[in-house]
């Protein structure tokens, strides 16, 4: 794929996750103010026991459709394209109905022992959603594989419209009194959202595989071989790992009031933390996420090709990149925390916490570049085994840490789990891609240049108030002198020829 078709694609995924972020942080904002932290708590605490059946019916497929389809490109054999759709279909819809029926039969047993009762019937409205997301990862992985990012742009852009407007819709129509009539009429529009994506997706799908299909189709062999190899082992662990997440999610409230909290403030805390503060640290990653998905196909074929000079360079201006974005983003996080949580949330309480955690955004971000150069290199087993040992750790540490230090404990476990997960899989991509990692270029020079850039800005006392407009400015002067700065020390932060 040439580069301008790959920074177009790129620039289509950024826009229109930008405008999906921007709608998902409207819709929280509004909902935190609808239910408050403690409702947060509770529909967080939700979405974390459903997340497992989601890994079970979407993990892995959406990877193996995508590099079915880009090997049948790749060895001119487009016939086969269809029908190893249809297979990757077959077995995601079979994984989701056995995840459905678990989740139906456990669901009062989990809503009485974790979250608190009256929750079984919006974790059930849920379960109708899952093999819509199963087809609609299986879609997805093709139109990454074709390029179509726009398609796949489309359906993801109509989920979240429909979630969102059908969720608000019922709050205004029905006025919910409790926690748990809100949390079920949220859970339902997010259902319905999810099929309205998948019949999007579909349609898109029928138009542009036609393409593909003869008089002379013919069936995927490998498919079969590429789900155990692929699909079958990241469902395991992706699985497993979506459980240790949801024990992880269980155990922060009952961890907090062991510690000495309510039970209404531990869920509330939980809320503040799950439900606004990081979804806002995550809200920047959109600009990275899209360009992490096409690495994914883009490594695959300079894999199977083996151009290694390719796939160094790639990798090294991935990782480059990606620092340099995340650690200006956390230093303005750090700067502007407490203006930020009045802005949004009209809480300063939400403003500390996302200043004690903006240290945490390089770690996330490299994360997630690192997991998808990883997948295009055919390393998707050690990134899985590294994510579930790093869920494993935080599980018995959450156990151990969080009655005796409560929140306290929380912020070491983020951040002592946080490094060891990006050192070993940053550690397997440096080898595997033979890239050196640069301290100076990458770290310390974008670091100090982040730290002029925000901390500058603070000692205009005009630029202090918690308004739109003010952060308008300050986001917009900082990005500004950044991105001068980084023209200027342009020779130091380039790779050095030997």
């Amino acid at each position: 794929m040439k580069k301008k078709a790959f920074l177009v694609n790129g620039i289509i995924l950024t826009l229109s996750s930008l405008a999906g972020r921007f709608l998902y942080m409207g819709f929280r904002v509004w909902l935190s103010q609808m239910i408050g932290p403690e409702g947060m708590g509770a529909y967080q605490l939700i979405l974390s026991v459903f997340l497992p059946a989601v890994a079970i019916s979407t993990a892995g497929v959406s990877l193996t459709v995508t590099r079915l389809v880009t090997s049948a490109m790749g060895k001119q054999q487009p016939e086969t394209i269809p029908s190893a759709v249809a297979r990757c279909c077959g077995f995601s819809l079979l994984m989701s109905l056995l995840a459905c029926t678990i989740l139906w039969c456990s669901a009062d047993f989990l809503s009485d022992k974790f979250l608190g009762g009256n929750s079984a019937d919006a974790l059930r409205i849920l379960l109708p959603g899952l093999p819509f997301m199963a087809l609609s990862s299986c879609m997805r992985g093709y139109f990454l594989a074709v390029r179509g990012v726009l398609r796949s742009a489309a359906s993801e852009f109509a989920e979240q419209l429909a979630t969102i407007s059908l969720t608000v819709f019922a709050f205004l129509t029905f006025s919910p009194k409790t926690i748990a009539h809100a949390c079920l009429l949220s859970m339902l529009g997010a259902t319905v959202g999810e099929a309205i994506s998948c019949g999007c997706s579909f349609v898109l799908y029928r138009l542009h595989v036609r393409r593909f299909k003869g008089p002379k189709n013919r069936p995927c062999t490998g498919a079969g071989k590429a789900i155990l190899h692929i699909t079958l082992p990241s469902t395991l662990s992706h699985a497993a790992r979506s459980v240790l997440s949801a024990a992880e999610n269980l155990l922060i409230p009952l961890g907090l009031r062991k510690c000495g909290a309510t039970a209404t403030a531990a869920l509330a805390q939980y809320g503040m933390l799950q439900g606004m503060v990081m979804p806002m640290l995550f809200f920047p990653s959109c600009f990275l996420g899209a360009f992490a998905s096409l690495l994914i196909p883009e490594m695959s074929e300079s894999l199977a090709a083996g151009k290694k000079r390719s796939i160094s360079s790639g990798t090294e201006r991935s990782l480059r990149m990606t620092l340099l974005f995340s650690i200006f983003t956390a230093c303005f996080f750090f700067s502007f925390g407490e203006e930020l949580g009045l802005l949004f949330y009209r809480s300063r309480e939400a403003g500390q916490l996302l200043r004690m955690l903006s240290p945490l955004v390089p770690l996330l971000y490299l994360d997630m570049v690192t997991d998808g150069l990883l997948k295009g290199l055919d390393q998707q087993t050690h990134s899985l085994l590294y994510n579930t040992l790093d869920a494993s750790l935080r599980v018995s540490l959450m156990a151990v840490l969080l009655p005796v230090l409560g929140l306290k404990g929380y912020f070491i476990i983020l951040y002592s789990c946080g490094i060891i997960n990006v050192t070993l899989s940053l550690s397997r991509l440096l080898k595997t891609a033979r890239v050196r990692f640069r301290l100076f270029q990458w770290i310390l020079l974008p670091f100090f240049l982040s730290v002029g850039c925000t901390v500058l800005w603070k000692l205009f006392p005009f630029l202090q108030n918690s308004t739109w407009w003010n952060m308008a400015i300050t986001l917009t002067l900082s990005i500004g002198a950044y991105g001068g700065l980084l023209a200027l020390f342009r020779p130091f932060l380039q790779k050095r020829k030997a």
